[in-house]
């Protein structure tokens, strides 16, 4: 009888330890998961700004081309 309380007592704490780590790695995998969040909107705003930034190059480029094309036709007048 004694070595059927002790296998159960070892039982329980080998449960408790494995409750207790499975927490702990649930707790690490949650911050993992917020700073995965972070890292996305951050990178979100950048791809953004980068988005921003190729139309104004594109646009003065387009400018500056049409600028050229009005010369050319000047000189070729």
């Amino acid at each position: 009888m004694s070595d059927k309380f002790e296998e159960l007592e070892s039982r329980i704490a080998r449960t408790i330890e494995l409750v207790k780590t499975t927490r702990q790695e649930k707790a690490e995998a949650e911050k993992e998961l917020a700073a995965s969040r972070k890292q996305i909107g951050t990178l979100e705003r950048e791809l953004e700004q980068l988005r921003q930034d190729r139309e104004v190059v594109k646009n003065k480029v387009e400018s500056l081309l049409e600028m050229l094309a009005e010369l050319t036709e000047e000189t070729l007048v």
